[in-house]
């Protein structure tokens, strides 16, 4: 379920390492005792920005970095306005056309007065639109009132935003999500049986050529009772048919008088259950012809009983027919039938859980039962002794005809009614050494490992039950490469990050 790491060689990772942090020596400016930086969210954009220390009348350059989150790539293009005020009124704003560098804005600003200053940035471009308010920008009136901070050590990992934006990279929130516990089953996909036929020939006969030229192919969709075929019969299969349909049309009328003599009280009961009976059986038989045949004047055509796709052809034109050989085979695939292969441990759960979800290898996503208009059908009444399992069957609408019979399934059985819990992605989550780890981007370029204890999963979420707080931002994409970073020796922030 969760991704398994492997020792990589340091020499790779170092190269890896190295290559990136080049590029992010950009402006040879060491951050300062007093440096401040940011993180921010909206809903289109991350901000990432460090400032050195403010002082009146010192001119500050801010290193802002963007990231359209649609792809969390660099913002690449937009005009970027800075507007600061405080709280007398001062204002002062300036605007920059476009990135020094993909992804990075480094506006430069002189503040006339001290105080508190709120920073509103708006960008405005094709990537992206937004605007993001910075609060309690501090600005000192010299330098001797910045605090003075100890430099301590960080167990924090450094990977660079330039480093991110090369990567399929992407991170969420943590938040509490409503969850249900299941059981773990395997799981096949079957056709429903009244949208499945096997199409098989009523009668002998030749399927000529010149009869056939607008031959379906495999692959196409038929209406019921569309022509699939035209057979050309055998004598005797012609006298067959009329004389099926004699024996319909005969009983039809001994019927019809058995009925009229009884109203007037000329034949016994006895009579006219005899004609009913007679008349059903050569209606049944009648019916069931025509449902598989018509006549045209090219012979018997061969229809379709029901909507769907063709899935089977077995003929060559030119053949010779026998009755009851399998022509075709119709598959309408918009209702299917999930077949669950509880474990006979759980037999509780096979028989009171009335919903499941399931994944298909090669399909993004889960599909859960509820959600297509679907229901569960019957447990079976015994196990399956070949793998000691409960099948489990229900039915379910299959949207865009994605879901393919024949396909195997992971399924999990719903067995409450759902909770809320803490939850992520399954794909946050790697397996360290038999450790359940995930990656915190505490700030943009500063992330943290935490050892997880895991509990439920449902529809590609894992609960978590220690390791990790409501708001945090997990990667859930590049945590491998963030964890190759968190291998280097240069790795701990504050240990050569230069600007």
């Amino acid at each position: 379920m969760f991704k398994k790491l492997y020792i990589i060689l340091f020499a790779v990772v170092f190269a890896f390492l190295g290559a990136c942090s080049n590029e992010h020596d950009h402006e040879a400016e060491v951050h300062e005792h007093g440096g401040t930086s940011v993180t921010q969210y909206t809903d289109s954009t991350e901000i990432f920005m460090e400032y050195p220390a403010l002082v009146v009348n010192g001119e500050a350059k801010f290193l802002v970095h963007l990231t359209d989150l649609k792809n969390f790539k660099a913002v690449t293009q937009g005009i970027l306005t800075v507007v600061f005020t405080n709280g007398s009124g001062t204002k002062l704003s300036l605007t920059e056309d476009k990135p020094v560098r993909d992804g990075i804005y480094t506006p430069i600003i002189k503040f006339p007065e001290p105080g508190n200053y709120t920073m509103n940035i708006t960008l405005k471009g094709k990537q992206v639109n937004d605007n993001i308010v910075v609060n309690d920008v501090k600005v000192y009136s010299n330098e001797n009132e910045i605090p003075h901070e100890e430099e301590t050590a960080s167990a924090g990992i450094s990977f660079l935003k330039e480093q991110q934006w090369k990567i399929d990279f992407d991170n969420e929130p943590v938040v509490k999500r409503i969850m249900q516990k299941s059981v773990l089953a395997t799981g096949e996909i079957k056709p429903k049986l009244e949208y499945f036929a096997k199409i098989v020939s009523p009668l002998s006969g030749i399927v000529l050529n010149k009869n056939n030229s607008n031959l379906k192919s495999i692959g196409a969709f038929v209406k019921k009772g569309e022509v699939l075929l035209n057979i050309s019969p055998s004598a005797d299969a012609s006298l067959n048919i009329q004389e099926i349909k004699n024996n319909f049309l005969l009983a039809k009328s001994e019927y019809e008088r058995a009925q009229n003599l009884y109203e007037k009280k000329a034949v016994p009961q006895k009579r006219l259950h005899e004609a009913k009976f007679d008349f059903e059986s050569k209606q049944l038989s009648y019916n069931s012809l025509a449902d598989q045949i018509k006549i045209t004047e090219n012979g018997y055509s061969i229809i379709s009983p029901i909507d769907g796709y063709i899935e089977m052809i077995n003929f060559n034109l030119g053949d010779q027919i026998n009755s009851g050989r399998e022509l075709f085979t119709v598959i309408n695939p918009n209702r299917l039938i999930l077949k669950a292969n509880v474990p006979s441990t759980q037999i509780e759960a096979a028989v009171n859980s009335n919903n499941a979800s399931f994944f298909i290898e090669g399909i993004n996503g889960d599909f859960r039962i509820s959600d297509l208009n679907g229901k569960k059908i019957s447990v079976a009444a015994g196990l399956d002794e070949a793998n000691r399992t409960i099948p489990v069957y229900f039915e379910f609408n299959n949207p865009q005809n994605k879901i393919k019979i024949g396909m195997y399934a992971e399924v999990y059985l719903m067995i409450d009614s759902g909770n809320e819990y803490l939850a992520i992605p399954e794909s946050a989550i790697i397996d360290e050494d038999g450790l359940h780890t995930a990656y915190v981007q505490a700030e943009g370029e500063a992330f943290e490992k935490r050892i997880l204890k895991t509990g439920i999963t449902d529809r590609g979420y894992v609960q978590i039950l220690e390791g990790l707080k409501v708001g945090e931002r997990v990667v859930t994409q590049g945590a491998y490469q963030v964890r190759l970073a968190a291998l280097s020796p240069e790795s701990a922030i504050g240990q050569g990050h230069v600007h």
